[in-house]
C-alpha cells in the first residue's frame, strides 16, 4: 500500500469509530435516525463535489481543495512558516500570492482546508467527509437538545435540522457554509440549555467561544444578527425569574427595548455593521450581483438606495422573495428548478402553520419562538437586499431555513398526516 492509501485508510477508521462511539451513546429512538442523517449528510458532501467538479468544473470548493493542499505542503516543508502564516498571512507574501482566494473569509477557511488536508494526504472526498461529519455532530448536537426540551416534536426537528434537502447539501462538503452553519447550531444549542437552566460545562462555553470566532469569520451576519437575538432572549428568561410579576405582561415591550439596545451596541462590533457604512455595504453588494448575474436569475427593487427610507420601501419584496423564489417559471436550469420547488413546498408549509402561530402568546416557550422569528425577518430581508442572486441567496439563507421550517412544521397538520402517530 502507498503512503496515501494508509493515510485513507486511518482517516476512514478514525470516522467509522467517532461515529459509532456517539451512536452507542444515544437512546433508541434517536438511533433510528442516526445512521441516515449521518449518511445523507456525507453524500450530500459528496454530491457537491461531484457537481462543481465533473459539471460547472470550476467555484469555491475546488478553489478550498487546492489551496487547502498548497497549505497542507507548506506544513509539512515549513512548519515554523505555516505557523507563521497562520497567525498573519503577511508573514509569507510569496506564499499568500500563489493563493487564488484572497479576501479575508476564504483566507479563514482556507487554513482550516489546509488542515484537513495534512490529515487526509489532501484527498477531496475525505476533506468533505471530514467536513460534513464536523457538521453532522454540530446539527445532530442541536437535533438533540431541541428533542429533549420538545420530545413531541422530535419528527419536526430531524426534518428541519438533518434532513431539509437545500439545507444539508449546502451545509455539507469543503465549503465555508459546513463549519458556519455549524457553529450557528452550537450556539443555538447552547442558547436553548441555558434557556432551561441546564448547566453547561466548562468545555461547552469553550466550545461556544470558538463557534462565535469560526462563525464570525466565516458568516459574520448570520453570527451578527444571532448574537443579539440570542443575547436578548437569554436576558429575558433571567428576568422573568425575577420577582416582578407584574410585569411579566409587557415581556415583548422588554425584549424589543434589551434587542434594539443590544443591536445598537453590535452595530460597532464590525466595520461593515457601523450604522454610517451599513445601509451603503447593502447597497454595493446589491449592484456587484446585479452587474454579474443574468437579469432574469435576480430580484429586481425599486430605486434601491443606501437610505433607511429606501431599505424600508424594498424590505417586504425582500422578505417574501428571500423565503419564497424563485418561482417555478423563474427557473433557468435543474438546481433552480429545485430551488424553486423546494421553496413552493415552504411557502405551502407556512400557510399551514399560519394558525398555530396566532395563538403564539399562549405557548410557554413563546420567548424563544419570538427569537427565531426575529432573526428569520431580519436575516432573510438583510440577505436578500445586499445578495439579489436567487443561486447565491439559496446558499447563504441555510443560516435560516432550519429555524423556519422548524417554526412552521411544529403543530402543522401536514406533519401529522404524514407521520401519523409518529413522534
Amino acid at each position: 500500500m502507498t503512503m496515501n492509501q494508509i493515510i485513507l485508510l486511518l482517516d476512514v477508521v478514525l470516522l467509522a469509530g467517532a461515529a459509532i462511539a456517539i451512536y452507542r451513546k444515544e437512546d433508541p429512538v434517536q438511533r433510528r435516525l442516526y445512521w441516515p442523517a449521518l449518511g445523507v449528510k456525507i453524500a450530500a458532501g459528496a454530491a457537491l463535489g461531484v457537481l462543481f467538479l465533473y459539471y460547472y468544473e470550476l467555484g469555491d470548493t475546488i478553489s478550498y481543495w487546492q489551496d487547502g493542499r498548497k497549505i497542507a505542503s507548506l506544513m509539512t516543508d515549513d512548519p515554523r512558516g505555516a505557523i507563521a502564516f497562520f497567525w498573519d498571512e503577511s508573514t509569507n507574501p510569496d506564499f499568500a500570492g500563489t493563493l487564488s482566494l484572497q479576501t479575508a473569509r476564504s483566507l479563514f477557511f482556507v487554513k482550516i482546508a489546509g488542515a484537513v488536508a495534512l490529515l487526509t494526504g489532501g484527498n477531496y472526498w475525505m476533506m468533505s467527509a471530514f467536513l460534513s461529519f464536523v457538521s453532522f455532530l454540530a446539527s445532530w448536537y442541536l437535533f438533540r437538545q431541541i428533542s429533549n426540551l420538545f420530545p413531541q416534536r422530535r419528527i419536526e426537528a430531524a426534518l428541519a435540522f438533518l434532513f431539509f434537502p437545500s439545507v444539508v447539501f449546502w451545509s455539507s462538503g469543503l465549503i465555508k457554509e459546513s463549519l458556519g452553519l455549524a457553529s450557528l447550531f452550537v450556539l443555538a444549542g447552547i442558547c436553548i440549555s441555558v434557556t432551561q437552566s441546564r448547566r453547561v460545562s466548562f468545555s461547552g462555553w469553550l466550545l461556544a467561544l470558538i463557534s462565535v470566532w469560526v462563525g464570525w469569520n466565516l458568516k459574520y451576519y448570520w453570527i451578527g444578527v444571532f448574537i443579539p437575538v440570542a443575547a436578548t432572549t437569554l436576558l429575558m428568561y433571567r428576568w422573568k425569574r425575577l420577582p416582578w410579576p407584574a410585569l411579566v405582561r409587557y415581556e415583548m415591550v422588554v425584549w424589543i427595548l434589551v434587542f434594539l439596545s443590544l443591536l445598537l451596541i453590535a452595530t460597532g462590533v464590525h466595520p461593515n455593521f457601523y450604522p454610517s457604512r451599513f445601509l451603503d455595504v447593502i447597497y454595493q453588494n446589491n449592484l456587484e450581483f446585479m452587474a454579474l448575474s443574468d437579469p432574469q436569475g435576480v430580484i429586481h427593487y425599486h430605486d434601491l438606495r443606501p437610505t433607511v427610507a429606501s431599505m424600508l420601501l424594498n424590505a417586504p419584496v425582500a422578505f417574501v422573495s428571500g423565503l419564497f423564489r424563485p418561482f417555478i417559471w423563474e427557473s433557468a436550469n435543474l438546481l433552480s428548478v429545485v430551488a424553486a420547488l423546494e421553496n413552493l413546498a415552504v411557502l405551502a408549509m407556512v400557510i399551514f402553520a399560519l394558525p398555530s402561530l396566532l395563538t403564539l402568546h399562549r405557548s410557554t416557550h413563546r420567548l424563544l419562538v419570538v427569537a427565531m422569528i426575529v432573526y428569520i425577518v431580519l436575516l432573510t430581508t438583510f440577505l436578500a437586499l445586499s445578495t439579489p442572486n436567487f443561486g447565491t441567496l439559496s446558499r447563504y439563507k441555510v443560516g435560516l431555513s432550519p429555524f423556519l421550517l422548524f417554526l412552521c412544521l411544529s403543530g402543522n397538520r401536514l406533519v401529522h398526516w404524514v407521520f401519523p402517530g409518529h413522534r
